[in-house]
Parts: C-alpha cells; sequence; structure tokens
C-alpha cells in the first residue's frame, strides 16, 4: 500500500472550516498541534514577530493525498500572507498500535 502523510500549518482561526471540509469528505483521521512560527509575514507588534497557527497531519493513500491536500488549500484561504502551506510526503510503514499491525487500504476513507 502506498500511504502520503499531508501535513498543513494554516491560520488557527480557518481550523472550523478545514475540519468540515475534511470530515464531509470522509477523511475521519487527523492530529492537530498549535505551533508558532514565522515565514513569508510575521506579527511586527508581538515582540517575538512569531504568529499562531495549527499543524494539521493526516495520513492518506497516496492517490488521494493530493486532493486532500486541495481541500485544506481551499478550506483555508482567506487571502492573507500568513496563510501557511500543506507538504505532501511519502510514508514507508504505518503500524497501528491498537492492533499491531500495518495500515490497509481498508483504514482510509476519502470520496469526492
Amino acid at each position: 500500500m502506498d500511504i502520503n502523510k499531508v501535513t498543513a500549518i494554516f491560520d488557527e482561526f480557518r481550523l472550523k472550516e478545514v475540519v468540515e471540509t475534511l470530515i464531509r469528505h470522509g477523511v475521519k483521521g487527523f492530529t492537530l498541534h498549535p505551533v508558532r512560527g514565522r515565514g513569508y509575514y510575521f506579527d511586527s507588534f508581538n515582540e517575538n514577530h512569531l504568529i499562531k497557527h495549527i499543524q494539521m497531519e493526516i495520513y492518506a493513500k497516496a492517490e488521494q493525498a493530493k486532493e486532500i491536500a486541495q481541500l485544506i488549500v481551499d478550506a483555508a484561504h482567506v487571502n492573507a500572507d500568513s496563510e501557511g502551506l500543506v507538504c505532501i510526503v511519502p510514508v514507508n510503514d504505518l503500524l497501528w498500535i491498537h492492533d499491531k499491525r500495518s495500515a490497509t487500504d481498508n483504514d482510509f476513507q476519502f470520496h469526492r
């Protein structure tokens, strides 16, 4: 099975829209992390110039990763400089701790 990890960093105020979009398309599993960083845009009013974002990680079938990434881009986009980015990387293996097995195609849901 070919698995990819989709990692997205986007404005924390767009989280609801992103989550609702993913759930509507059958994506059930994702991990969220609050993050702070500095990229193209920085917070000049804040002493350390860091802005708050959300980092989201999703494991998906390789053939669905690009579509999932595009869903995130579309849901998070508000035409601002600080919107973030999305990355897709291959995963060699993904193991479920609860039953000690590698993930299979049946473990991932997605619909257009």
